[in-house]
């Protein structure tokens, strides 16, 4: 974090350092884009500040604060109907009682968003602090504590914004281009987020020509006056200028989400390719495309990532920062694409409109034949009901391409069935019905996504790609799906040979096992261009037959595998080393035993992570860590709780580059930190160890873990 270590560091003493024993109220308080967010986060994930506080809670309040929603999110739970806000309320405050906790409510805008919440802070007299980011100075006096527990950030300095700039855009280029950045980077007056945008559109030229002439076009862009969020949105808008058309499209497109949503990276693919944003090419899938406009905005830090992949080798969770969003609303409005219906009760344009965002509203609190009004043009509703207790209907919506609902929702009956055979992505809750005009006419539905059970045979149709819900009922339909990739909670019962043969080009499946007998993944075989297979215990303690992993051993394109809630032996997954391209293995929940020996003959040729989450596991024995995984780059460890250590031959990896663990015992992490040291010392300075919730070590009954204590 560039020229911030001061400010880090006056942060650090008013919540870890200040002899107050009060509960006290700590502001941040900025103008957007410097930097308000990224000081908050790294006070609040620094070692010092997990060690000081039992418990530490995040939440982001945003502009148009919603108290339901800023207690679930500091609950860390989903919407539960049954749950009023007061009884949210007084969980939270139950939850924290007796604890010194740090809180932080980041991008506070109103006193009204402090108050909804701040009784369920309680002062116990130990310590407690509450962090809150802000941009408005008011807010910043009348909640914080008092004036020495509040910051007001500072603007980076010339040799620090050129600092930034230059590690952001120009880190290979010479003299001659600092000549045409210094100028650059003065108009950008400090501003750390104005800074790094235009450091990632100059990161993409690479002459000196293009240089002068995109320098040239931002200094006659800009004024010389003092910098504020009109003056910011200009240096934006010239970032995206430089966009290709199909990027601006896709760039814009993610002002359809509330401001501070994370957006799923793969989710995103499929509602690009929806609206024909994305489309595949002769060498290239639509997934490919889209994950590869991604990077790009990342490199142009027009997005900023959140969640990698396990691999860490894909994007898959990322946010905007405000002003970005702000750009993005505001574009779409001036070019007529997007309209948000929220509970400001702004008016409705007079054109139609491409995109329709229903955000925290109640349909009673305006007239819906206004709704109706914007129909004609619309492609894509995307809808964040607060409460699950509205509908719409979709009758009047017929070129509607995507659909797209957070909260169970209720479709209601039309008596007149209305043909949306443009529908191409349907996400939503509620009940299903297979005669709804929304299922018997979508005859190019991409992606459909419901949190309840559907019955195969009704999905006739020929496009489709992704299949996701709570349980698939019945079997395959009769046509052969040529299109269809991914299917999750497969029934182990539905997994016949003639139902795989009319999925040929199948890449993903989860299959729930343990309601027959039958050996689910004989047929499998019949997938060889599965990629990605899950297999979950219907039940915990399912015990898994050696064949199936025999069987899943005919699967040559296998590139990440994953047991849930499993019983078997560690020595009967060492096999699984035959498969030619296995890059991830992920082991969650499954009793596999207290020992794990992994032979010398066992070589795991190209796996790059390894996720293990077992109560029971004692012992582990690598005897050469770079011959048994020799590209090895991340190992994830969660809940073993009777590991002692972690095989020190993993100091051999050359390619180990994370060690995280999650709810085990000290000594593992002691190992894997004297692991992290002899990394470095041969020269892997990339090695890191992450450490969360360590718990004591416990003791082991005649080499296994107490019952109770498991």
């Amino acid at each position: 974090m560039v020229g911030k270590n001061n400010e880090f560091d006056t942060i650090m003493k008013m919540i870890t350092q200040h002899p107050s024993k009060q509960r006290e109220v700590v502001s941040i308080q900025g103008m957007g884009g410097i930097g308000k967010t990224t000081l908050a986060r790294r006070v609040y994930e620094n070692p010092s500040t997990v060690s000081h506080f039992d418990r530490r809670l995040w939440v982001v309040v945003s502009q148009h604060h919603n108290k339901r929603q800023m207690l679930l999110g500091l609950l860390g739970s989903k919407d539960v109907v049954n749950n009023s806000s007061e009884d949210l309320a007084l969980q939270l405050y139950q939850s924290l009682k007796g604890q010194r906790y740090l809180v932080v409510m980041d991008d506070v805008w109103s006193r009204e968003s402090w108050n909804d919440v701040n009784s369920c802070f309680p002062d116990d007299k130990n310590g407690s602090r509450v962090l809150l980011t802000t941009r408005v100075a008011e807010v910043a006096a009348c909640v914080g504590s008092n004036n020495y527990f509040s910051h007001q950030m500072q603007f980076l300095d010339r040799s620090e914004g050129w600092e930034l700039f230059h590690k952001k855009a120009c880190k290979y280029h010479g003299v001659e281009f600092e000549t045409i950045g210094r100028p650059i980077v003065e108009k950008c007056k400090g501003l750390p987020l104005a800074i790094v945008v235009v450091a990632g559109l100059f990161s993409k030229l690479n002459t000196l020509d293009e240089w002068k002439k995109t320098a040239n076009a931002l200094i006659s862009s800009t004024s010389t006056s003092t910098l504020d969020d009109e003056e910011c949105w200009r240096i934006l808008s010239l970032s995206y200028s430089h966009l290709s058309h199909n990027l601006k499209a896709c760039f814009l497109y993610l002002g359809v989400f509330p401001e501070d949503y994370k957006i799923n990276a793969s989710n995103l693919a499929r509602l690009w390719a929806a609206e024909g944003l994305v489309k595949a090419f002769k060498n290239e899938s639509f997934e490919a495309v889209a994950k590869r406009y991604i990077n790009e905005l990342m490199d142009r830090n027009l997005i900023l990532v959140s969640k990698r992949s396990c691999c860490g080798r894909k994007i898959k969770e990322f946010g905007v920062h405000d002003l970005l969003h702000a750009f993005c609303v505001r574009e779409c409005e001036k070019q007529s694409l997007l309209h948000v219906v929220d509970e400001s009760g702004s008016n409705f344009p007079q054109k139609g409109v491409r995109w329709i965002r229903i955000q925290r509203v109640a349909f009673e609190d305006f007239d819906i034949s206004e709704l109706h009004s914007l129909s004609k043009h619309c492609r894509s509703i995307i809808y964040f009901p607060e409460l699950p207790k509205y509908s719409i209907s979709l009758e009047f919506f017929s070129l509607l391409r995507v659909f797209y609902v957070t909260h169970q929702f209720h479709f209601p009956i039309q008596r007149c069935p209305t043909v949306h055979i443009h529908l191409r992505y349907l996400w939503k809750f509620g009940t299903n019905n297979p005669y709804d005009s929304l299922y018997s006419n979508a005859w190019n539905l991409q992606t459909y996504r419901a949190y309840d059970n559907i019955e195969l045979k009704y999905l006739r149709f020929p496009q489709l790609q992704y299949i996701h819900c709570g349980n698939i009922c019945e079997s395959f339909p009769k046509s052969v799906h040529q299109n269809l990739q991914v299917i999750y909670r497969l029934q182990d019962s539905q997994c016949h040979q003639e139902s795989f043969k009319k999925v040929p080009n199948l890449k993903k499946v989860t299959i729930i096992i343990g309601k027959t007998d039958d050996d689910c993944t004989k047929n499998l075989v019949c997938l060889q261009q599965l990629e990605s297979l899950s297999l979950c215990g219907d039940t915990r303690g399912y015990e898994i037959p050696a064949q199936i992993i025999n069987n899943i051993l005919l699967l040559k394109n296998i590139r990440k595998l994953r047991f849930d809630d499993l019983i078997s032996e560690w020595r009967v997954f060492n096999v699984l080393s035959k498969l030619p391209r296995l890059e991830v293995l992920k082991l969650w929940y499954s009793d596999l035993g207290y020992k794990w020996e992994v032979p010398e003959n066992v070589k795991f040729c190209h796996l790059i992570c390894l996720k293990i989450c077992s109560g029971n596991l004692n012992h582990w024995e690598v005897g050469d860590g770079a011959h048994n995984f020799p590209k090895l780059e991340r190992l994830f460890l969660k809940r073993c709780f009777g590991l002692r250590e972690i095989p020190n031959s993993f100091a051999e990896i050359s390619t180990l580059n994370l060690i995280q663990l999650d709810m085990c015992p000290s000594s593992a992490v002691m190992s894997a930190k004297q692991i992290e040291a002899e990394q470095h010392d041969y020269g892997n300075e990339n090695m890191v160890v992450i450490q969360k919730y360590t718990i004591q070590n416990t003791p082991m009954i005649e080499g296994k873990l107490d019952e109770d204590e498991e």
